[in-house]
């Protein structure tokens, strides 16, 4: 037997200087088992991690988890996978539950991401372990008013990097249409505190384990089913399979104490754990919904963390399992599933918490995991009731953020020393306040004064420096009606002021989109810029400026004609060749505005873009026609563009 494991182009070892007993050993899942290695390259060693799954589960990844993986890769806060080893060829190892080689398991190598789970993060602020008594121990740290606010900003942090991560993932926007119409959304489903790296140096989050991942090319929900050729997702909640809960039995899709009630599956023997909830619930009917709910339960551990754990240590104060935290929570939350104590399961709360966090906060958590009703995955039936995506969310924890003091002056008696300094903190924030007025009602008339001197002596490198500095200036009013004038002037300057040859080149119009985005609020007034821009764009870079207007996400109801096609050619630039629907529609766009000289140059574009490849074939032939007569519409319009 070998102990390398040769894989596509590098060769692997168990890294056995890592671990508790230098075994390499980092964790053990429902479907893995994960040992830090060692990728070698020359003379080069790099850190990786060395998922071993079983072979049954093969075939299910390949055709679901990996591709989901791979569909993500772009971001950085999503693990990355650097090689799948099918065959371990003689490789052995054992661990303390068997034997791991060839015939049983296969291998996944990821990235390593040296850094705790965001559990042992939390875990780490107020516990360590003493390798020298093998005992947990309360550290340095007071768990005083100041630490725990102090605790409380980091993991509201996090919380909002995790939203970010998840909007990339879920592909949700915030009116709850896809990003990226051509993208699935993701769900991950098994959102929990073990499954968020916090790296060491920077603090950030990865996201780890997709082993229950789905994706969803249509709709908003995906049904899980345990058998399906019967259809059907069912679960023994008998005595005899609670005892070994956790395992092999399909309780639920995720993790039991993390998974939302419509995870769990409908009971074949025993009693659901939900019974209240049972008429509103289709069992394994998850959503973006089910992945808020993880997300939430998250955020009640983390801010929980400190109660829990000395919880476990009063319990057992001489524990020698350094895992011993984790396990115990598991533990608790499968205990209060099973003895049907599930009112705390949902609408989860700080009651348990001895030094209050924020209330804003506890709202936010039990909004994430309300109790379900009617019509929940519904976001036009329950828009006030309940999160639909991770947008909403990560506007409400920001709202949150912004609106908690740092320091509460009842709670703190540092605080409370300074109320003798008040007087004068409010006299010197009164005179702040007059200047601040003053320069106000001059802002406008001085950003004038340096966008009328950019205006006469402007050159074309000043685009990315000083041009973008004044129209920052110049958007900085306070007055929609002052914003709208000069957001005018500003778009007028890019076309028509010197040395621009009447044109909006491709980082004129980025620059243009971002002021818009940022300064006016209201879609509505996007329509009559984004039509300007589209008019005006230059040529060459049509295909560019399409794909900054595709961006903006515009909502149907204001759709523009710019817009519009600047949708119908860049979908058009994404598509397969074979993409029918895309393209038939794309084609009712270009002969819509086909004798529109406002759009002659990005109708140019579209056209040409039509009979790019075997994209023309595939518009003849959901026409009806053939080739060479929608080649006789689309030749001419591919020549009516131009600067």
């Amino acid at each position: 037997m070998n102990s390398v494991i040769r894989g596509t182009e590098f060769n692997y070892q168990i890294d056995t200087e890592y671990g508790i007993n230098h075994d390499g050993f980092i964790a053990e899942g429902t479907e893995s088992i994960v040992f830090k290695g060692v990728k070698r390259g020359g003379d080069l060693r790099y850190s990786c991690a060395l998922k071993f799954k079983p072979k049954s589960r093969l075939h299910d990844f390949m055709n679901r988890e990996y591709k989901i993986l791979e569909s993500i890769q772009t971001c950085r806060s999503i693990v990355r996978v650097l090689d799948v080893i099918e065959d371990l060829g003689n490789f052995s190892l054992h661990y303390n539950k068997g034997e791991i080689t060839n015939e049983n398991f296969f291998c996944v190598v990821e990235e390593y991401i040296d850094g705790d789970s965001l559990q042992d993060y939390c875990i780490k602020q107020w516990f360590c372990y003493n390798h020298s008594t093998n005992k947990w121990e309360r550290n340095s740290v007071e768990h005083s008013y100041r630490e725990v606010v102090k605790f409380q900003n980091q993991i509201i942090q996090f919380m909002i990097d995790l939203c970010e991560i998840m909007k990339f993932v879920s592909n949700v926007n915030e009116r709850n249409g896809k990003i990226n119409p051509n993208m699935p959304i993701i769900l991950h489903c098994d959102i929990k505190p073990e499954n968020i790296m916090v790296t060491k140096h920077g603090k950030e989050l990865v996201l780890i384990d997709f082993g229950r991942s789905q994706s969803i090319m249509y709709g908003r929900t995906y049904q899980h089913y345990s058998d399906r050729s019967a259809m059907t997702f069912t679960a023994d909640y008998s005595d005899a399979q609670w005892q070994d809960v956790g395992k092999d039995n399909f309780y639920s899709y995720g993790t039991v104490g993390y998974a939302a009630p419509e995870c769990y599956a409908s009971p074949s023997k025993g009693e659901f754990p939900f019974i209240s909830q049972c008429p509103f619930l289709n069992y394994g009917c998850v959503s973006v919904e089910s992945d808020i709910f993880g997300f939430g339960t998250t955020f009640s551990e983390c801010m929980s963390i400190y109660e829990i754990c000395k919880d476990v240590l009063e319990k057992d104060p001489n524990s020698s399992d350094p895992r011993l935290f984790n396990q115990e929570i598991k533990t608790q939350s499968e205990k209060s599933v099973r003895n049907g104590t599930t009112e705390r399961y949902c609408d989860r709360d700080f009651r348990n918490i001895n030094i209050a966090f924020h209330e804003l906060l506890e709202d936010i958590i039990r909004k994430c995991t309300k109790t379900r009703c009617a019509d929940f995955q519904n976001p036009d039936k329950s828009s006030d009731e309940y999160y639909h995506n991770f947008y909403q969310l990560q506007n409400e924890i920001e709202r949150a953020r912004d609106a908690i003091p740092s320091l509460d002056r009842k709670s703190d008696p540092l605080v409370r020393q300074m109320l003798g300094i008040s007087g004068f903190c409010a006299a010197f924030a009164g005179c702040f306040l007059a200047l601040w007025l003053l320069l106000l009602f001059f802002a406008d008339p001085l950003a004038r004064d340096r966008w009328e001197a950019l205006k006469i002596n402007y050159t074309d490198n000043q685009k990315r420096t000083t041009f973008v500095s004044v129209a920052e200036d110049m958007m900085e009013v306070p007055w929609n009606s002052s914003k709208k004038k000069n957001f005018e002037d500003i778009l007028k300057f890019t076309y028509s002021g010197k040395p621009n040859d009447s044109t909006i080149d491709g980082d004129e119009a980025d620059i243009l989109v971002s002021l818009l985005k940022k300064h006016i609020h209201e879609q509505s007034d996007w329509v009559y810029y984004i039509d300007a821009i589209i008019q005006n764009g230059k040529n060459d870079n049509m295909n560019e400026i399409a794909k900054i207007i595709y961006r903006l996400n515009l909502s149907e109801k204001y759709e523009s004609d710019g817009y519009t096609l600047a949708k119908a050619l860049t979908q058009v630039g994404n598509a397969d060749d074979s993409d029918e629907e895309t393209l038939r529609e794309a084609y009712d766009v270009l002969m819509k505005y086909s004798d529109d000289s406002s759009y002659r140059k990005i109708v140019a574009k579209l056209a040409i873009k039509l009979m790019s490849g075997r994209k023309i074939d595939t518009v003849a032939a959901s026409l009806g026609l053939d080739r060479e007569t929608v080649q006789n519409v689309l030749a001419p319009l591919t020549k009516i563009g131009g600067d």
